[in-house]
């Protein structure tokens, strides 16, 4: 037997013995996921191979992905007694790739090695391109010599660059190509080139496997709302649809796994713009026009925060299991490919609503389209993009969320219901001479037209003056009279059948002594 011979049988040998005595590492499938919007909660149960660490104790080998976290790593054992587990341990170690992302890898080094072809194609054309232009130095001895060598420059300098941009075109598509590919290894496999290796000690009886049950946190994967809301004014409806995205970058596909989503509540939607309190107050005399504009700014601001709307102001089917913190959604068994997202249907539903169409004329002839939701049970749905349509006509998309069971939500504005506001009358700076007072008036008509077939609700809303001195005097009349008064605003609700115009007339008288600098305000 040659030395090579024997060399050959112990390394053999040696390699048998490894297998043998090392523990097997075992890639797990998901048996349930629940996703957070940034994350997912993974459990898994598995037979794990043990093997003998001494006489007391065995041990067992898991692998997680890289994205998991092992300090949220809770273990198990499924009826075994006989077992207990005294310790766990990881570390980090090479990936092994799947076929699937193996072969994006490999698709991933072709496209490169193309580019580098492509790239050193291009600098030879470069090269070429600067030797014909240093042939126009070379020194001919006759007319026809510098016309043939003229010739034979252009022709392949032009040559030479029609080649290069036409290769330059090339890798320019190759970049794109080569980073389409590199995002769907990185969606499917995440951006980690490792994985966590587990080690498990268990005490007890000499046992050759053991089942386990393990749970763990995992990063780059996760799951958000996406909704649809259908205002359809006329059945005084909205129809509400909820899908859910899901993607996962574990590096493995997921098969029959139960799928549960959390939805964690975020911040309150924001509410339409305040309508700006209407200040009339004496005018300091003796600050700047710089320094008075401030000021008043500032006012309005504190005015603004004492009246301020609220926000709620501005497969098997998915079964709701409300949580003390958040609410969860069980979806049921679903395929899910690694670097895929996939779209789930969560909710389709028809929300009563009482529709109004909001008008502030003050600020400009806008009228929004305003629903009042009021649902019999409570709501909690999170933050998400949301695309907004009436009738069929899709206005935009903007976030949107609900948590209760009130809700108000508008749908822009509607160009069939139209406001015009015209001043009558406008009398400003008045001083009496026996009174000994300035007296400022104003008179305005609004006039509302419903072009709509159908009879529909107008709100319309004024700021109202606000006296910041008692020596202010402030008398309003109004025809008709509001419906709602506050200290900031006056409200018209105004019902108005299909093609009916109706008006408001409102006055407005403010007295004030003579020699008092008034400031207005914004009208």
């Amino acid at each position: 037997m040659t030395n090579m011979e024997t060399l050959m049988k112990k390394c053999m040998a040696a390699v048998t013995i490894v297998i043998f005595f090392y523990p097997v590492c075992v890639w797990s499938a998901p048996r349930e996921v629940t996703f957070f919007p940034d994350s997912a909660h993974v459990h898994e149960v598995t037979k794990v191979k043990l093997q003998a660490e001494n006489k007391d104790l065995r041990k067992a080998i898991l692998l997680l992905p890289g994205q998991a976290d092992p300090d949220s790593l809770v273990a198990s054992l499924m009826q075994n007694a006989k077992l207990k587990i005294d310790d766990m341990t990881w570390r980090q170690v090479v990936r092994q790739d799947d076929t699937k992302i193996a072969n994006f890898r490999k698709q991933l080094d072709t496209l490169k090695n193309e580019k580098k072809i492509l790239q050193s194609s291009i600098r030879a054309l470069d090269t070429q391109v600067q030797f014909w232009q240093l042939q126009t130095k070379a020194k001919v001895k006759t007319v026809a010599d510098a016309h043939t060598l003229s010739t034979a420059i252009g022709k392949n300098i032009k040559t030479s660059y029609q080649d290069k941009l036409t290769q330059e075109s090339e890798l320019e598509k190759l970049d794109k190509k080569i980073k389409e590919t590199q995002d769907e290894l990185d969606r499917a496999a995440g951006k980690k080139e490792t994985a966590w290796e587990i080690s498990i000690l268990l005490s007890g009886s000499a046992q050759g496997e053991a089942n386990l049950s393990y749970t763990y946190s995992l990063s780059e994967c996760g799951w958000k709302p996406m909704y649809r809301l259908e205002a359809k004014p006329k059945d005084k409806k909205i129809n509400f649809t909820w899908e859910a995205e899901i993607w996962q970058s574990s590096g493995q596909d997921w098969s029959n796994v139960s799928i549960n989503l959390a939805t964690l509540k975020p911040p309150k939607a924001t509410s339409p713009a305040d309508l700006p309190p209407w200040i009339v107050k004496q005018r300091p005399m003796f600050r700047s026009e710089a320094v008075r504009k401030k000021t008043m700014k500032a006012e309005a601001s504190d005015d603004r925060e004492g009246y301020s709307v609220s926000a709620a102001e501005a497969p098997p089917v998915p079964r709701q299991i409300k949580q003390s913190t958040y609410s969860l959604w069980q979806i049921g068994r679903k395929n899910i490919p690694a670097g895929a997202q996939q779209k789930v249907k969560i909710q389709d539903e028809l929300w009563p609503s009482e529709f109004t169409y909001l008008t502030r004329p003050s600020q400009n002839n806008q009228v929004f389209v305003r629903a009042s939701v009021k649902l019999t049970e409570q709501k909690e749905v999170p933050s998400g993009n949301c695309v907004f349509a009436m009738d069929g006509a899709i206005l935009g998309k903007r976030e949107f969320s609900l948590f209760g069971n009130e809700a108000i939500v508008f749908f822009g504005t509607d160009p069939r219901i139209t406001v015009k506001a015209q001043l009558l009358s406008k009398k400003s700076g008045e001083k009496t001479f026996l009174q000994d007072k300035q007296i400022h008036t104003w008179d305005w008509q609004i006039d509302v037209l419903n072009s709509r077939s159908f009879p529909v609700r107008v709100m319309v809303e004024e700021p109202n003056p606000q006296p910041r001195d008692e020596r202010i005097a402030v008398s309003l009349k109004h025809d008709p009279e509001p419906a709602e008064k506050n200290f900031s605003s006056v409200i018209w609700n105004l019902d108005i059948t299909g093609g009916q115009k109706k008006s408001i007339f409102t006055s407005v008288r403010i007295e004030a002594p003579k020699d008092m600098v008034l400031d207005l305000g914004w009208r």
